[in-house]
Protein backbone atom coordinates (compact mmCIF):
# COMPACT_ATOMS: atom_id res chain seq x y z
CA UNK A 1 0.00 0.00 0.00
CA UNK A 2 1.48 3.14 -1.34
CA UNK A 3 1.53 6.49 1.01
CA UNK A 4 -0.43 9.53 0.64
CA UNK A 5 1.65 12.64 -0.42
CA UNK A 6 0.72 14.12 2.57
CA UNK A 7 1.63 11.24 4.68
CA UNK A 8 4.92 10.74 2.92
CA UNK A 9 5.50 14.44 3.65
CA UNK A 10 4.69 14.14 7.21
CA UNK A 11 7.40 10.76 7.73
CA UNK A 12 10.17 12.66 6.03
CA UNK A 13 9.77 15.73 8.31
CA UNK A 14 9.33 14.00 11.72
CA UNK A 15 12.18 12.14 10.36
CA UNK A 16 14.66 15.52 9.59
CA UNK A 17 13.59 16.79 13.33
CA UNK A 18 14.35 13.57 15.10
CA UNK A 19 18.08 13.80 13.64
CA UNK A 20 18.65 17.78 13.21
CA UNK A 21 16.09 18.71 16.14
CA UNK A 22 15.01 21.24 13.91
CA UNK A 23 11.45 23.42 14.62
CA UNK A 24 8.67 21.95 13.26
CA UNK A 25 4.73 21.47 13.72
CA UNK A 26 2.72 18.16 13.18
CA UNK A 27 -0.38 18.42 13.70
CA UNK A 28 -1.88 16.38 16.78
CA UNK A 29 1.34 15.46 18.30
CA UNK A 30 2.92 16.57 21.61
CA UNK A 31 5.96 18.39 21.38
CA UNK A 32 7.26 16.74 24.93
CA UNK A 33 5.93 13.18 23.43
CA UNK A 34 8.14 13.77 19.95
CA UNK A 35 11.72 15.08 21.87
CA UNK A 36 11.18 11.06 23.28
CA UNK A 37 11.87 9.62 19.71
CA UNK A 38 14.71 11.75 19.08
CA UNK A 39 16.24 10.68 22.51
CA UNK A 40 15.87 7.29 22.25
CA UNK A 41 17.11 7.14 18.54
CA UNK A 42 19.86 9.49 19.21
CA UNK A 43 20.86 7.05 22.74
CA UNK A 44 20.81 3.70 20.11
CA UNK A 45 24.03 5.53 17.77
CA UNK A 46 25.53 7.01 20.46
CA UNK A 47 25.19 3.05 22.76
CA UNK A 48 26.19 1.36 19.12
CA UNK A 49 29.04 3.92 18.89
CA UNK A 50 30.38 3.62 22.29
CA UNK A 51 30.29 0.10 22.00
CA UNK A 52 32.40 -0.35 18.48
CA UNK A 53 35.12 2.28 19.37
CA UNK A 54 36.08 2.33 23.51
CA UNK A 55 38.82 3.75 22.89
CA UNK A 56 38.03 6.54 20.92
CA UNK A 57 35.70 7.56 23.43
CA UNK A 58 38.31 7.01 25.92
CA UNK A 59 40.74 10.19 24.29
CA UNK A 60 38.11 12.39 22.66
CA UNK A 61 36.14 14.95 25.47
CA UNK A 62 33.17 14.59 25.86
CA UNK A 63 32.16 17.83 23.51
CA UNK A 64 34.02 16.20 20.61
CA UNK A 65 32.29 12.94 21.08
CA UNK A 66 28.72 14.51 21.23
CA UNK A 67 29.53 16.61 18.08
CA UNK A 68 30.98 13.30 16.32
CA UNK A 69 27.26 11.94 17.21
CA UNK A 70 25.25 14.54 16.22
CA UNK A 71 26.98 15.83 13.00
CA UNK A 72 26.60 11.68 11.80
CA UNK A 73 23.40 11.58 13.23
CA UNK A 74 22.20 14.56 11.10
CA UNK A 75 24.00 14.51 8.18
CA UNK A 76 24.91 10.81 7.04
CA UNK A 77 22.20 8.79 5.38
CA UNK A 78 23.16 5.61 6.28
CA UNK A 79 23.56 2.54 3.78
CA UNK A 80 23.49 0.32 5.52
CA UNK A 81 19.93 -1.49 7.96
CA UNK A 82 22.29 -3.17 9.74
CA UNK A 83 22.81 -1.65 13.30
CA UNK A 84 26.51 -3.68 13.99
CA UNK A 85 27.88 -2.39 10.30
CA UNK A 86 26.67 1.40 11.41
CA UNK A 87 30.28 2.19 12.61
CA UNK A 88 32.28 1.28 9.51
CA UNK A 89 29.94 4.11 7.98
CA UNK A 90 30.97 6.48 11.40
CA UNK A 91 34.36 5.32 10.76
CA UNK A 92 34.10 6.32 7.10
CA UNK A 93 32.12 9.96 7.61
CA UNK A 94 34.73 11.14 10.53
CA UNK A 95 37.77 10.03 7.75
CA UNK A 96 35.85 12.17 4.93
CA UNK A 97 34.97 15.33 7.11
CA UNK A 98 38.28 15.50 8.76
CA UNK A 99 36.87 15.50 12.47
CA UNK A 100 41.16 14.79 13.21
CA UNK A 101 41.91 17.79 12.23
CA UNK A 102 39.75 20.00 13.27
CA UNK A 103 40.38 17.89 16.85
CA UNK A 104 43.85 18.42 16.31
CA UNK A 105 43.87 14.22 17.03
CA UNK A 106 45.59 13.70 13.59
CA UNK A 107 45.38 10.05 14.29
CA UNK A 108 41.69 9.68 14.83
CA UNK A 109 40.78 8.08 11.64
CA UNK A 110 43.55 5.37 12.12
CA UNK A 111 42.07 4.95 15.31
CA UNK A 112 38.74 4.15 14.39
CA UNK A 113 39.74 2.05 11.38
CA UNK A 114 41.69 0.15 13.86
CA UNK A 115 38.63 -0.67 16.22
CA UNK A 116 36.27 -1.22 13.12
CA UNK A 117 38.66 -3.71 11.75
CA UNK A 118 38.29 -6.22 15.25
CA UNK A 119 34.63 -6.27 14.57
CA UNK A 120 34.99 -6.70 10.61
CA UNK A 121 37.21 -9.93 11.25
CA UNK A 122 35.05 -11.15 13.96
CA UNK A 123 31.77 -10.72 12.14
CA UNK A 124 32.70 -11.64 8.92
CA UNK A 125 31.62 -14.99 7.45
CA UNK A 126 33.26 -17.93 7.03
CA UNK A 127 35.83 -18.54 4.76
CA UNK A 128 36.27 -22.49 4.31
CA UNK A 129 39.95 -23.26 2.93
CA UNK A 130 40.69 -25.52 0.64
CA UNK A 131 42.03 -28.65 2.00
CA UNK A 132 45.52 -29.11 2.42
CA UNK A 133 48.60 -30.77 3.75
CA UNK A 134 50.14 -30.36 7.29
CA UNK A 135 53.76 -31.24 5.83
CA UNK A 136 55.52 -29.38 3.14
CA UNK A 137 58.48 -27.62 2.02
CA UNK A 138 58.20 -23.74 3.35
CA UNK A 139 60.19 -22.40 0.29
CA UNK A 140 59.15 -24.20 -2.49
CA UNK A 141 55.53 -25.19 -1.65
CA UNK A 142 52.65 -23.02 -2.34
CA UNK A 143 50.93 -21.94 1.10
CA UNK A 144 47.27 -22.43 2.26
CA UNK A 145 46.84 -18.96 4.04
CA UNK A 146 43.91 -18.16 6.21
CA UNK A 147 41.51 -16.54 4.52
CA UNK A 148 39.87 -14.93 7.48
CA UNK A 149 42.02 -11.55 7.91
CA UNK A 150 42.22 -8.43 6.92
CA UNK A 151 45.09 -6.14 6.32
CA UNK A 152 44.94 -2.75 6.71
CA UNK A 153 47.62 0.83 6.05
CA UNK A 154 47.78 3.02 9.14
CA UNK A 155 49.96 6.51 9.08
CA UNK A 156 49.69 6.42 12.77
CA UNK A 157 50.63 3.29 14.86
CA UNK A 158 47.65 3.13 17.34
CA UNK A 159 48.21 -0.51 17.67
CA UNK A 160 51.96 -0.08 19.06
CA UNK A 161 51.51 2.94 21.28
CA UNK A 162 48.85 5.27 23.05
CA UNK A 163 47.09 7.20 20.73
CA UNK A 164 48.56 10.90 21.53
CA UNK A 165 51.79 9.00 21.52
CA UNK A 166 51.64 7.54 17.95
CA UNK A 167 51.63 11.00 16.94
CA UNK A 168 55.27 11.01 17.46
CA UNK A 169 56.12 7.99 15.30
CA UNK A 170 54.21 8.71 11.77
CA UNK A 171 55.25 6.71 8.79
CA UNK A 172 53.87 3.43 6.88
CA UNK A 173 52.19 0.24 8.90
CA UNK A 174 50.79 -2.82 8.11
CA UNK A 175 48.96 -4.03 10.23
CA UNK A 176 46.91 -7.79 9.46
CA UNK A 177 43.88 -8.95 11.78
CA UNK A 178 42.82 -12.44 11.55
CA UNK A 179 40.54 -14.64 13.03
CA UNK A 180 42.61 -17.65 15.02
CA UNK A 181 40.91 -21.07 13.52
CA UNK A 182 41.38 -22.98 16.75
CA UNK A 183 39.20 -20.31 19.42
CA UNK A 184 37.68 -17.55 16.99
CA UNK A 185 39.91 -14.93 18.46
CA UNK A 186 40.76 -11.56 16.33
CA UNK A 187 44.52 -10.95 16.51
CA UNK A 188 46.80 -8.71 15.36
CA UNK A 189 50.09 -8.75 13.52
CA UNK A 190 52.08 -5.74 12.55
CA UNK A 191 53.88 -6.50 9.70
CA UNK A 192 56.89 -4.73 8.13
CA UNK A 193 57.20 -3.71 4.36
CA UNK A 194 58.98 -6.76 3.61
CA UNK A 195 56.85 -9.40 5.15
CA UNK A 196 53.86 -6.99 3.74
CA UNK A 197 55.20 -7.91 0.37
CA UNK A 198 55.62 -11.54 0.85
CA UNK A 199 52.13 -11.84 2.62
CA UNK A 200 50.45 -10.48 -0.24
CA UNK A 201 52.57 -12.31 -3.10
CA UNK A 202 51.28 -15.74 -1.12
CA UNK A 203 48.28 -15.13 -0.32
CA UNK A 204 47.01 -12.94 -3.56
CA UNK A 205 48.83 -14.37 -6.42
CA UNK A 206 49.07 -17.96 -4.85
CA UNK A 207 53.45 -17.61 -5.16
CA UNK A 208 55.90 -19.53 -3.23
CA UNK A 209 58.21 -18.14 -1.30
CA UNK A 210 61.44 -19.39 -3.64
CA UNK A 211 59.00 -17.77 -6.31
CA UNK A 212 59.12 -14.42 -4.86
CA UNK A 213 62.59 -14.62 -3.53
CA UNK A 214 63.58 -15.33 -7.11
CA UNK A 215 61.79 -11.78 -8.06
CA UNK A 216 63.15 -9.78 -5.26
CA UNK A 217 66.87 -11.59 -5.84
CA UNK A 218 66.13 -10.22 -9.42
CA UNK A 219 66.22 -6.43 -8.27
CA UNK A 220 68.28 -6.45 -5.35
CA UNK A 221 72.43 -6.82 -4.47
CA UNK A 222 73.16 -10.23 -4.37
CA UNK A 223 74.90 -9.83 -1.08
CA UNK A 224 71.79 -8.97 0.47
CA UNK A 225 70.03 -12.10 -0.22
CA UNK A 226 71.00 -14.31 2.19
CA UNK A 227 70.20 -12.13 5.31
CA UNK A 228 66.64 -12.03 3.12
CA UNK A 229 66.47 -15.51 3.22
CA UNK A 230 66.93 -15.86 6.52
CA UNK A 231 64.77 -13.02 8.03
CA UNK A 232 62.00 -14.60 5.35
CA UNK A 233 62.03 -18.25 6.59
CA UNK A 234 61.54 -17.00 10.52
CA UNK A 235 58.47 -14.94 8.96
CA UNK A 236 57.00 -17.92 7.54
CA UNK A 237 57.82 -20.10 10.69
CA UNK A 238 56.31 -17.52 12.86
CA UNK A 239 52.75 -17.51 10.58
CA UNK A 240 52.56 -20.83 10.65
CA UNK A 241 52.97 -20.64 14.57
CA UNK A 242 50.12 -18.26 14.88
CA UNK A 243 47.99 -19.96 12.45
CA UNK A 244 48.08 -17.47 9.49
CA UNK A 245 49.47 -19.75 7.73
CA UNK A 246 47.55 -23.47 7.73
CA UNK A 247 49.56 -25.89 5.63
CA UNK A 248 50.54 -26.48 2.22
CA UNK A 249 48.19 -26.51 -0.78
CA UNK A 250 47.39 -29.95 -2.65
CA UNK A 251 48.88 -29.98 -6.18
CA UNK A 252 46.56 -31.96 -8.30
CA UNK A 253 47.98 -33.61 -11.15
CA UNK A 254 44.77 -34.32 -12.95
Amino acid sequence: MLYSKETYKLQQEFTRWCRTGEEIHLENTRPEGLKQYRRLLRNNINNTMKQAFPIAVSILSEKEWATLIDDFFAGHDAQTFQVWKLPFEFYQFVSKQSYGITFKKPYLSDLLHFEWIEIDVHTMPDQIPEPFKKKGDPKKDRIEVNKEYRLIKLNFPVHLYAAEESKNHTGNYFLLAYRHPDNFEVRFVDLPALHTLFFEKIAQEGKSVQEILKEIGEASSPELMPEIEKNISKFVETMFDQKIFLGYQHIYKN
